[in-house]
């Protein structure tokens, strides 16, 4: 009897134990999570599902994990398995819902998320905390913010929802709340570290840099391993070099508290893509193509690595491999999660490889986001320098669509300019055939004298477009109005008349105006080619016509 009594306390006792490691594992895992040690969380939570596949919330903090690290499929699947295993859990309802809102499905996510709320238990504040959690990654504070609310009435006591009330309002711009927010937040759990992290990069927005990093070194004095403030000191190095003009030691120094935080962070795959997240804004370009290819060599790596590899590759040189790096990578993901600076670099560096496609890529690049319109400007130019007038004039075309850009008139006068060396360029069969060209510079060169009166050479061009449109048999005398107009902005213009730069346009002006009056108005066009010869007493064209129409 005694053997079977200690077998039966042995057994209990075997159990509570159990029990108890399965709380500690959950708790374990959450930790995990906070401290970004991603992989070891993960492990936790696989094998809390394997040894309890009913716990509905084993399944929710696993696809939390994945969301967080962008692996949007790998979370779906976990989350759907964790509805299937225990249906009246809320929070993988949520999980499904945030999915639905990143594919910017708004009516599915709402269905989601009215689920969860109505399977919570009365005083259960998670659904509405993850729900506003959810609208903040989409960037719909009001949203979020509306959901945190109701979370905070349901319990006012927990610090989680005034963290995310804080990362609601930052996001939302209004800072002050943000900080009262998080400070909240650390006054009611001081284990609350992530609290104080986002105190000190409240901190950091303002530039105090010295008292973001105080901040930072106050939270590892409390736990010496939490890795985030490893990588928020990196982070805050990083950006007082740059207010320093790169200064060269303090980014040494975020570069080894980045280090640091690897470290900690078992320099897992996710933590390395942080680290490469952080080369790629540090302009470390030679290190964060190395750190790319060893993670794409590496088994079920995450497509955006390739992302990073292209931009890399495309910054050091290598455009070859930056074309099909970023081609990957467009193949690889949803086509919500590819971004205009996908495009940007996969279009310039087509170019690089003479490969004229890049034109059409770069304009999905700009119709994402128009702001990549503007620095195309110099892409133009430098095509416009190479004497490549077609693509000048492309990429000319993709940079005035941004009609906001300060280099608006300047563009345009490129523009002009390499429509009409492209139609020069031509032999006279293709000229009669691309006669639009012209039309095209003309209009460039319309908007900068609209734009720009006083700037003479665009009804310099507009003239020798026009006079190039007439018939020349019978001239409407289209170039006219265009060579008077730019004689008048010459004579407003102090010193122009005399400024040897401009003598040559101003003979071949008087020239043409005098041609043209030649059957119309004889003593009109002796006056402009006196002109001419006042300039250019060699010039023989003037001077044969004047001895024409005075019978010598």
């Amino acid at each position: 009897m005694k053997v079977i009594r200690r077998a039966v306390q042995a057994s209990l006792v075997a159990g509570l134990m159990m029990t108890a490691a399965f709380a500690q594992n959950l708790g374990d895992a959450k930790k995990a999570i906070d401290a970004e040690q991603y992989q070891q969380a993960k492990t936790i939570l696989k094998k809390l599902i394997a040894t309890q596949p009913a716990a509905g919330e084993n399944y929710f903090y696993l696809g939390d994990v994945y969301l967080k690290n962008d692996y949007a499929d790998s979370a779906k699947a976990i989350f759907t398995k964790g509805v299937a295993a225990s249906s009246e859990y809320p929070l993988n309802y949520v999980g499904l819902g945030s999915i639905d809102l990143r594919s910017k499905n708004t009516a599915s996510a709402k269905a989601n998320f009215d689920k969860a709320i109505s399977l919570a238990k009365k005083k259960d504040d998670t659904p509405y905390l993850y729900i506003g959690k959810a609208y903040t990654d989409a960037k719909d504070y009001a949203t979020a913010i509306t959901n945190l609310e109701k979370a905070k009435s349901i319990n006012e006591k927990d610090a989680e929802v005034f963290l995310a009330l804080g990362d609601a309002y930052r996001g939302d711009k209004k800072n002050s709340e943000a900080y009262s927010a998080y400070r909240t937040a650390f006054d009611m759990d001081k284990n609350l570290l992530r609290a104080k992290i986002e105190l000190g990069k409240s901190v950091r927005l303002s530039k105090a840099f010295k008292e973001s990093a105080d901040e930072f070194n106050a939270i590892l004095a409390i736990n010496p391993n939490y890795a985030p403030a490893y990588r928020e000191l990196a982070e805050t190095y990083y950006q007082w070099a740059v207010d320093n003009k790169y200064e060269e030691a303090k980014i040494k120094q975020a570069l080894q508290y980045y280090g640091k935080y690897m470290d900690l962070t078992d320099r897992s795959l996710d933590s390395r893509m942080r680290y490469a997240d952080f080369l790629y804004i540090s302009k470390e370009y030679s290190a964060l193509e190395q750190e790319a290819q060893k993670m794409a060599s590496q088994a079920q790596s995450n497509p955006r690595i390739y992302r990073y590899l292209g931009y890399s590759a495309f910054e050091n040189g290598h455009y070859a491999e930056s074309v099909k790096a970023l081609q990957d990578f467009i193949a690889k993901v949803e086509p919500e999660r590819v971004i205009a600076l996908d495009y940007f670099n996969l279009g310039k560096a087509q170019l690089q490889l003479e490969d004229t496609s890049g034109v059409s890529t770069l304009a999905k690049a700009i119709k994402m986001d128009s702001s990549y319109a503007a620095p195309l400007s110099d892409l133009g130019k430098a095509k416009f320098t190479e004497k490549k007038y077609d693509l000048s004039a492309k990429l000319y075309e993709l940079a005035i669509a941004d009609t906001t850009s300060k280099t608006i008139i300047y563009d345009n006068f490129y523009l002009g300019m390499a429509y009409y060396f492209d139609y020069a360029g031509k032999d006279p069969a293709t000229q009669k055939t691309s006669r639009d060209l012209l039309v095209k510079a003309d209009s460039a060169f319309s908007y900068v004298a609209q734009k720009s009166p006083s700037t003479p050479d665009s009804y310099l061009y507009r003239a020798r477009i026009n006079r190039m449109l007439d018939d020349e048999q019978n001239s409407k005398g289209l170039m006219v109005p265009f060579y008077e107009k730019y004689i008048e902005v010459l004579k407003a213009k102090e010193g122009a008349m005399a400024d040897p730069r401009y003598k040559n346009p101003l003979v071949e002006a008087y020239n043409n105006l005098g041609a043209y009056y030649l059957s119309s108005n004889q003593s009109k066009a002796k006056e402009y080619f006196n002109k001419s010869l006042a300039l250019d007493p060699a010039n023989a064209y003037a001077s044969d016509v004047l001895k024409s129409i005075s019978g010598k």
